[in-house]
Formats: structure tokens, C-alpha cells, sequence
């Protein structure tokens, strides 16, 4: 879905000296003022490019910085970019301490030069002049306690701008999950106690606040989707999807409906994700089954569903979805290759059938896990292999006294179909496979992945030090 640009604060600083000596000076302050004001105009349009910059003039003294920190709290930024431009008092950057601590803040060592002059004159080292403000504020940045993000380099490159962008973007995500809403239904997966999470400190630290939904309000809920609408959701399905030949009308008629109801159920709680777990008897004996279809709505929404009711797990797909813009899947390893450096990954249970390749290549099979069962469960899935091209892996779990992401890259290499009823990705990863063996083993990780497709692993890091949780990159 398509979201508002980040809102950044841009800041300024300059000597007051060179606001009472120099631009006072006839011709030569005119000089100066125009290269300022191309100088802080070039950085403004760059970072204008992905974002809505909010500007302020140039601080040159105690008031005016109080008074633009003020003005940024009010706006509400995402984040803040502060730039010397020319030297500068650093007493300026203790307005902002209190800021710098509750809002994502990027210092910008900039100069506005590729290569230093060879010679300078006294008005071009003053224009220059903003690395020596750049330095004063190192010192008083580590006094006053506080750890804003440093980039460096010209304001001329696109690498400095680049950086800017994926700090500010996982700034974003981390502005996000302070509103977020994790339902879980019905409760934790008392099979799996790595999937346990502090509640408490996932909503404190993180943001997500949990709410618990019982297998009867899905029930209710499904049972107040019309008959009318689940068939022409079951028409839709046949229409977009292959059907296998072992389904049911009747068990393709309750599997729709009861996907709806669990849609329903997200809208009206206004969920941001949830945590289905789908191993409990209780959600079979109520429903008969587990719902595992993908509304096209709920597939183009914003939303995430996470399976056996891993809270970590779905809050995980929630920062990759934030993040890319892109579906993400629920996954556990089936299997590795050591050779090939490839894991084979994909999971039981509702899975956004956007993230395969198309939708021809996606089929409705029977529930494998279920369909032998001695009872009457029933239910069905959406088998399909994930896109082929870049993705971000994500494990995200709750540790003794913290949390943690596990974080890599790969490559979806999709293709055929590797696993018989399950969503998955086949992924060579950008690890050596005992690296990231030793790696898991050493730090702790869970048996669940988040994948998506897309490279957001820098942004990952970003968010992980905005959050203040431990980071592993194997």
C-alpha cells in the first residue's frame, strides 16, 4: 500500500559570529550568503527527493535552537538530519539532547566539496569550514550521553544521501510499531517455548500492543460472512488458481468461509498482524479446520498473518513488510544443501500468495498436515515457490533480558515447485552455510524466518540500534 513520505526535521548550524562579522560586509557577505543558501538548498532537494523535509533557518544561536526543537517535537518528525554547515558553536547541540533521545537522529559530517581546494582564500575556507563545527560536536555528543546515527561525505555523492534514506526509512518502521496491534489467535504455541515473548517489554521496548482473540470470535465471525459472498470468493479462486482434483466443493466452500471470517476478524480489530496459531485443537475442534486461504484484500493490505502463534515472529514480518512494501512469508528450514549454500523454507498455514512468482503458479491443495486425520478436520492451502531475485531474512526472537535479530541476505532462486502443499522459498544464501549454522547455534535463534523479497538488511541494522536490541549478522 502506498504511504506518505517520511517526515524528516532538517537542521542548520552556523556561527553567530559569521552572522554578525561577516555577513555584514558589503559584497563579500552577499558572496557568502549565496553559497550558503545553495549549499543548505542542495542538501534540502536531495534528501526532498524521498522524503518531506521540514526546514527551519539556519541556527546561530541558544534561542533559535530551543526554538527549532520546539518546532520539530510539533511536527512530529519521523526523524532529524543536522548538518554544520559552516563552523559552528557547539552549545547549540544541547537543545537537542533531550530530543536526540527519544526520536531517531542522524548527524551529517557533509562538506560541500569532492576533493579539497588545492588553495584556499579567506571566504572560501569560511564556506568550507562546516567539518571543523563536525568535529567540536563529536566531543560533545559522546558528554552528553546520547548516540545519534553518523554519516560522512560529500554533499556532491550519492552515497551519503543513500544512507540518509535507509536510516530515515527505518526510523519509519520504528515510529510504526509504537501504534501497532499483534492479535493472537488463541493463545501461544505451548509447543514451542523458543517462541515465548515477554509481552510486557514487546510493547514497552518495541511497541506492538497484543490483543487475544478466542477460536469463538472467529467462528462468529465466519459464520456472519454470506453465503453469497464466500461463493463468489470460491468463484474467484477458481479463476485464479489451480484447484486440485482431491478438493472438496463442500471443503473449498468452508475453507473460504472460514478465511473470511479470519480477514474479518483482522479489519475489525484493526490488527496490524497476527499470530494464527494454527496447531491448537481447540481452533480444529471449533472450526473444523485451520484457515489458510488469502483473501485478495488481506494480500494487498498492509497486514501480516504469522503462524503458531509466534508474536516475535509476526512482529518480525511486520518490520520487513514496513519496510519493503512487499509480502512476506512465515517460514521455518525444512532442509539445507551444504554444497549448493541453500536452505529450503516454507511453513504451514495462510501465506500472502503475492510473494510467488504468479498466480498460475500458485495451487489449492488439500491441508497435508490434516487431510489424514482420523477426525473431521479438513481445510486446504495455497501451494506455491516464492519470486525469484534478492531477499532479507529475518529472525526475530525474545531473549532472557533483550530481543534479537538474526538478520542475511540471499537469493530466491525460484523455479519448479520443491515442497508438495506448502508456500516456500528455495534460497542460496549469502553466508557459508556452517557460518550461519555456528552463528545460530552460538547466539540462539528460533526455528521461524521471516522472508521477503527485496534488500533491506542495512535498514534492519538501523532499526535494530533505534530499538536498542541485539543484532546478529552471520
Amino acid at each position: 500500500m502506498e504511504k506518505n513520505k517520511p517526515k524528516i526535521g532538517l537542521v542548520f548550524f552556523a556561527a553567530r559570529w559569521f552572522e554578525e562579522v561577516v555577513l555584514g560586509r558589503g559584497e563579500s557577505s552577499n558572496e557568502f550568503l549565496k553559497f550558503l543558501n545553495e549549499d543548505t538548498g542542495k542538501v534540502k532537494d536531495e534528501l526532498a527527493k524521498d522524503n518531506e523535509v521540514i526546514s527551519f533557518p539556519v541556527v546561530t544561536s541558544m534561542e533559535k535552537a530551543w526554538n527549532t526543537c520546539e518546532k520539530m517535537l510539533a511536527e512530529n518528525v519521523d526523524a532529524a538530519v543536522f548538518c554544520f554547515s559552516v563552523w559552528s558553536e557547539d552549545e547549540y547541540l544541547i537543545a537537542f539532547k533531550d530530543f536526540m533521545k527519544i526520536k531517531p537522529s542522524i548527524i551529517w559530517g557533509h562538506t560541500p566539496y569532492k576533493n579539497a581546494p588545492a588553495k584556499s582564500n579567506i571566504m572560501t575556507l569560511f564556506k568550507n569550514s562546516g567539518i571543523v563545527g563536525t568535529f567540536e560536536g563529536f566531543g560533545v555528543i559522546v558528554k552528553m550521553g546520547v548516540k545519534p546515527f553518523y554519516v560522512f561525505g560529500s554533499s556532491l555523492d550519492v552515497q551519503p544521501v543513500s544512507e540518509i534514506n535507509k536510516i530515515i526509512k527505518a526510523a519509519r518502521v520504528y515510529k510504526e510499531l509504537k501504534t501497532a496491534k499483534i492479535g493472537l489467535l488463541p493463545y501461544r504455541n505451548f509447543q514451542m517455548i523458543v517462541t515465548y515473548v515477554d509481552e510486557f517489554r514487546l510493547y514497552s521496548q518495541i511497541g506492538p500492543v497484543v490483543e487475544y482473540i478466542s477460536c469463538l470470535q472467529l467462528k462468529k465471525a465466519s459464520e456472519l460472512i454470506s453465503d453469497n459472498k464466500v461463493n463468489d470468493y470460491v468463484k474467484e479462486l477458481k479463476n485464479k488458481f489451480k484447484i486440485d482434483k482431491r478438493i472438496t466443493e463442500d471443503n473449498l466452500f468452508k475453507s473460504a468461509k472460514a478465511s473470511l471470517g479470519l480477514e474479518k476478524i483482522i479489519n475489525d480489530h484493526k490488527l496490524s498482524g497476527l499470530a494464527l496459531s494454527d496447531l491448537i485443537p481447540e481452533l480444529h475442534e471449533v472450526m473444523g479446520l485451520r484457515p489458510c486461504l488469502y483473501p485478495e484484500s488481506l494480500a494487498k493490505s498492509n497486514v501480516v498473518v504469522g503462524n503458531e502463534g509466534d508474536l516475535g515472529g509476526t512482529t518480525g514480518m511486520f518490520m520487513l513488510q514496513r519496510l519493503t512494501g512487499n509480502p512476506v512469508m512465515f517460514t521455518e528450514i525444512f532442509n539445507l544443501d551444504y554444497e549448493a549454500n541453500t536452505i529450503g523454507t516454507g511453513h504451514a498455514g495462510p501465506s500472502n500468495y503475492l510473494a510467488a512468482q504468479s498466480d498460475d503458479k500458485v495451487t489449492i491443495t488439500p491441508d497435508y498436515e490434516l487431510m489424514d486425520a482420523t477426525s473431521d478436520i479438513g481445510g486446504v492451502w495455497m501451494e506455491f515457490i516464492g519470486k525469484p531475485g534478492r531477499v532479507t531474512i529475518l529472525n526475530f526472537i525474545c531473549t532472557n533480558d533483550n530481543f534479537q535479530m538474526t538478520i542475511l541476505n540471499g537469493e530466491s532462486l525460484g523455479g519448479e515447485v520443491r515442497f508438495d502443499g506448502y508456500p516456500h522459498y528455495c534460497i542460496k544464501i549469502d553466508p557459508k552455510m556452517t557460518d550461519f549454522l555456528k552463528s545460530n547455534s552460538l547466539n540462539g535463534t528460533s526455528h521461524h524466518w521471516a522472508v521477503v523479497n527485496g534488500d533491506v538488511k542495512e535498514e534492519l541494522s538501523y532499526l535494530a540500534d533505534m530499538l536498542g536490541v541485539k543484532k546478529v549478522l552471520p
